[in-house]
């Protein structure tokens, strides 16, 4: 087996500069650069299956999400083949592994039985790949240098899209009427959203990306190595401020709220004062952007409630199994309620995936997510590794706070945010897995 790995390992490289060489003579030089960085990037990926997921970390948030998809499903394909030609096969499972399973099935299920089994597809293409990108990074990292050098990548990339957003606010770059109540919000003129288009899910982003950095900092013993990543901190948590999303800035807090349980609970009391002091020294803009979230009468508050009591009559009519996985189903079903409300999803991640699969599906997500968190802490509360602690502590954190962001958006509706969401919780079964390797060392 081992001889014929190294003989693979020879081919492929040999075949891809054949086909290198064949194609220069015959396309025009920009596609040769795109298809001969496409071919450099698979073999480093074939040669390392970390650096294509690095990779796929750094090219998600700037390349079409086509593109993003299909790199990942080539790390799939990569990462079994690879399998298939090592002595040692070994795909590590675990008990957590049991309730993505289930999901999956479920996903699979209600595509098949969706009122749109086409539209279905589309969310089910990204889940599966999504997941898939899950299952290579539990697979792939072995070791704490590993999981750092992932990381701090995902943090890097975050700073550079973040320093945009900054950019876009610097040159005051227009945005859509809708993203603003002036009555509510007069002084609001820009909301940034960097390469995501919209403020609302560059938020998303931000908020599963600042606990990571933050974690990051915490952990870092040099000094260097600390300035670097409060930078990053402080730079992610301005273009979190300036897309002006509500639902993001509570997402933000609920999730520092967790890290801190989390890792220093003597940190709570601090909250406090700094809480009061914030109130005199922030913008008039954002003070009111925040207190406009408690008011009824703004446009995309009282939007969302309208959108949420019909959600509720498609739920309260397809309450079992629901209309069928995905946005297209759920858009098609919801504009035979009112004609007069296009949307594309709920608004609600919780309802949209009840209206989508029923009280079944979201029974499924909440199970999975449950045993994340169960396991996730059970593991940190024991852990005397400082580093897991504090990591799995910060991704617990993002993903709580996105999850909290989730009450008034639907996260599992852009790819690029799809994505995010699961690599997330890949990074944390991997501090799980190195946690429990940890103790068994330990023992």
């Amino acid at each position: 087996m081992v001889k014929t790995s190294k003989k693979m390992q020879t081919i492929i490289p040999l075949c891809l500069a054949i086909i290198t060489c064949v194609l220069l003579f015959n396309i025009p030089l920009k596609l040769f650069i795109l298809i001969f960085g496409g071919i450099l990037v698979g073999i480093l990926s074939i040669y390392n299956i970390n650096i294509g997921i690095a990779i796929s970390i750094i090219g998600l948030p700037f390349i079409p999400d086509e593109l993003s998809l299909i790199f990942i499903i080539f790390l799939v394909g990569v990462f079994l083949f690879n399998q298939l030609y090592r002595e040692d096969y070994s795909i590590r499972g675990s008990f957590m592994g049991i309730p993505i399973i289930i999901f999956v099935l479920a996903i699979i299920i209600s595509t098949i039985t969706s009122t749109n089994p086409t539209g279905s597809f589309r969310d089910l293409a990204i889940h599966l790949s999504a997941l898939g990108f899950l299952f290579i990074i539990v697979n792939s990292v072995k070791n704490k240098n590993e999981l750092n050098v992932l990381l701090t990548t995902f943090t890097f990339v975050a700073t550079l899209v973040a320093l945009y957003g900054l950019y876009q606010y610097k040159i005051g770059i227009n945005i859509e009427a809708k993203w603003v109540d002036k009555a509510s919000n007069p002084d609001i003129t820009t909301r940034i959203f960097s390469v995501f288009g919209n403020p609302n899910i560059f938020a998303e982003y931000l908020i599963m990306s600042i606990p990571i950095s933050i974690s990051l900092f915490w952990t870092s013993k040099k000094i260097l190595k600390k300035i670097i990543f409060l930078l990053t901190s402080l730079i992610l948590t301005i273009a979190l401020i300036l897309t002006f999303s509500r639902g993001g800035w509570v997402g933000f807090v609920f999730g520092i709220f967790i890290f801190i349980l989390l890792v220093e609970k003597r940190l709570l009391l601090s909250l406090i004062p700094i809480g009061i002091i914030s109130v005199f020294i922030i913008p008039n803009s954002v003070l009111n952007r925040i207190m406009s979230i408690v008011n009824l009468n703004d446009t995309s508050n009282s939007y969302r409630i309208r959108l949420w009591k019909i959600t509720l009559d498609v739920i309260r009519d397809n309450w079992v199994v629901g209309v069928g996985f995905g946005h297209l189903p759920f858009k098609q079903t919801f504009e035979t309620y009112i004609r007069t409300m296009p949307t594309y999803h709920a608004h609600n991640t919780f309802l949209e995936i009840t209206a989508e699969m029923g009280i079944i599906g979201l029974i499924i997500l909440l199970t999975m997510l449950f045993v994340t968190y169960k396991y996730s802490i059970k593991n940190l509360t024991k852990q005397q590794d400082k580093y897991l602690k504090v990591i799995t502590a910060g991704l617990l954190a993002g993903l709580s706070s996105v999850l909290c962001h989730g009450l008034v958006e639907n996260i599992l509706y852009m790819p690029k945010i799809i994505i995010t969401f699961w690599t997330v919780i890949a990074f944390i079964f991997v501090t799980i897995r190195l946690s429990e390797k940890c103790d068994n060392v330990r023992s």
